[in-house]
């Protein structure tokens, strides 16, 4: 669940950013773990993401992080060849995002589950890296590779309520609310033109896309 910007901190507690604002760091690329083997370069990473908030709402989704790695896409931020954070992207029409298992119901525009619809994960980055601008930075350069790599219209991800004021800088709006134990959640969702409007990423008229091929490799779960 809860994609936890920014930096997967913990959703009720969103880490604080520092008071200066950064140009972008210049030395920052990213690339795409397609294997398990590239997706090592992460781990020492993925300690840092709050699995917990997901768990609790859905205990099933622990089963099936490895499906969404094989079917999502992963991706790394480098410094130096060194990863320092990392953010994922899952394919809606599988069974395994949060939106299809949990919201049910609540989803009333189908196109959040069409097969042009992908689930923003998590962005996570390690403590001793995080500046201010590197959330922008990180949310567009993640923009702009999945939309060579797969064929989006729709992106979408559950928050907490009290971060989908950060959300709406990246174009997402808030598509259902529901509370669960103390938590007062939210599903957004963004149309690809006003995610790219609001990081300034000029859409192009034709994207490679093989969406295809990428969610043919595991089986939809039942």
């Amino acid at each position: 669940m809860y994609a936890t910007l920014p930096y997967a901190a913990p959703v009720l507690a969103p880490f604080a950013l520092p008071p200066t604002h950064p140009g972008p760091d210049v030395d920052l690329t990213v690339k795409v773990l397609h294997t398990p083997e590239q997706r090592q370069d992460i781990a020492h990473l993925r300690k840092y993401a709050d699995f917990r908030s997901e768990y609790e709402v859905d205990p099933g989704m622990a089963a099936v992080d490895p499906v969404k790695d094989a079917l999502g896409l992963v991706m790394a931020f480098c410094r130096e060849g060194e990863a320092i954070a990392t953010m994922r992207f899952i394919p809606t029409g599988h069974g395994i995002t949060l939106t299809e298992r949990w919201w049910g119901g609540y989803v009333t525009d189908p196109a959040l589950l069409s097969h042009q619809s992908w689930e923003v994960g998590r962005l996570v980055m390690a403590p001793e890296h995080r500046q201010e601008g590197l959330l922008p930075q990180c949310m567009t350069m993640a923009f702009v590779q999945l939309l060579e790599l797969a064929d989006v219209q729709h992106m979408h991800a559950t928050c907490h309520m009290a971060m989908t004021r950060l959300y709406r800088r990246f174009g997402f709006g808030i598509h259902a609310k529901r509370i669960h134990g103390d938590k007062d959640c939210a599903l957004i969702h963004g149309r690809v033109a006003d995610v790219a409007r609001c990081l300034k990423v000029p859409l192009r008229q034709a994207f490679a896309a093989p969406a295809q091929a990428i969610s043919e490799q595991v089986p939809v779960l039942q």
